[in-house]
């Protein structure tokens, strides 16, 4: 059976590219398709399979039937457009579905609801679906189902009259919650040089120490310790920096394109008047009091705690070695001392707590 299945995929695979090309190849491919009843019904039959071994055809199925659904010569039957509509929304939606086909089914969903048809089809026949995908845009979501949802509420917004009390009360709110938080600078190499130079050895002389540690506790008897393998550890730890270091880019790319969309779906309520401009200035002061109020809260908190306090011994404690590390004998030079220092942490926490 698994077998079987890698030759359809593979088989999908080449017709979804096909369909794809604008020469004349794929426009009869395309055409061929659509006027295959059979054709049609088998792609319909893969989206009811529900076994996991099948996931890989469902996605090749939705974006052949996304593609047909597209093409406006092509003219697909309503019927197998409403069927794909229902899969991808049921998909989608679904906490438990595997992730590539989830994306796939909102990616989707989000291009067909471009098409103001199949907007207007899917306000129409799915009650409460605007509640359901604004509810996407929650934290507990991950980033790409959140930028997903917020396209397709951008493409309903713009084809049909959305409810104004649901984007009042509902959709602005978390939208304007999302964009109004404080924006950060994206990681970079430089940031993990924030720490002086003789921490990060410190850093990496644990791992050794408590890899090599782990080592004897297993062995009997003493072992005898191993430069090169240290050298191969110290590299096994840069790596793992490395990999941490793009996650953190790709992460920050991910939050800089979900903002793009809530930005972009703001832009279309603001537009479309979908509600009055008192309400929308009403909604935009709530959420802006309520982050002044929480940050008002942690500055209190920070203050409560007496971490100023006990970041003021600290930097007292480290003073000494901090001077001894400024004159130590090391590469560094007079103009390349480690920033920052533990008494420039102290004076910018006393500034944020002000």
């Amino acid at each position: 059976m698994s077998a079987w299945q890698d030759l359809v995929n593979g088989g999908f695979r080449v017709v979804h590219r096909l369909i794809r090309a604008t020469e004349w190849t794929g426009r009869r491919l395309a055409h061929e398709i659509s006027c295959s009843e059979q054709a049609v019904s088998n792609l319909e039959r893969i989206l009811d399979q529900g076994s996991t071994a099948s996931q890989t055809l469902q996605i090749q199925a939705i974006e052949i039937l996304t593609e047909l659904a597209l093409d406006p010569p092509i003219n697909l039957a309503t019927e197998t457009k409403e069927k794909l509509i229902n899969k991808q929304l049921k998909v989608f939606l679904n906490e438990g579905t595997e992730e590539n086909l989830k994306v796939t089914a909102g990616k989707t969903l989000a291009l067909l609801s471009k098409t103001a048809t199949i907007s207007v089809c899917i306000m129409s026949k799915y009650n409460n679906i605007a509640d359901q995908v604004t509810e996407m845009l929650d934290a507990k979501n991950k980033i790409i189902y959140r930028t997903i949802a917020a396209e397709i509420l951008e493409n309903l917004c713009t084809h049909h009259a959305m409810d104004t009390e649901h984007v009042r009360d509902t959709l602005l709110p978390k939208v304007l919650t999302e964009v109004l938080t404080s924006k950060k600078k994206p990681p970079s190499e430089a940031s993990q040089r924030q720490f002086p130079w003789w921490a990060r050895l410190l850093m990496r002389r644990h791992l050794s120490v408590e890899q090599r540690r782990k080592r004897k506790s297993k062995a009997s008897g003493d072992v005898d310790e191993n430069p090169q393998q240290d050298d191969e550890e110290n590299q096994h730890f840069e790596h793992n920096s490395q990999i941490n270091l793009s996650e953190q880019k790709e992460t920050h790319t991910a939050t800089m394109e979900l903002k793009e969309a809530l930005l972009s779906l703001t832009l279309v309520i603001c537009d479309k008047l979908i509600i009055s401009a008192d309400d929308f200035d009403d909604v935009a002061r709530n959420v802006s009091s309520g982050e002044v109020m929480r940050r008002g809260q942690y500055s209190a908190h920070f203050k409560d705690q007496k971490f100023m306090e006990t970041l003021s011994k600290a930097s007292t404690i480290m003073s000494n070695l901090e001077s001894c590390m400024l004159f130590a004998g090391t590469d560094c030079g007079a103009k390349k001392t480690a920033r920052p220092l533990l008494s420039d942490l102290v004076k910018e926490a006393q500034a944020l707590a002000a």
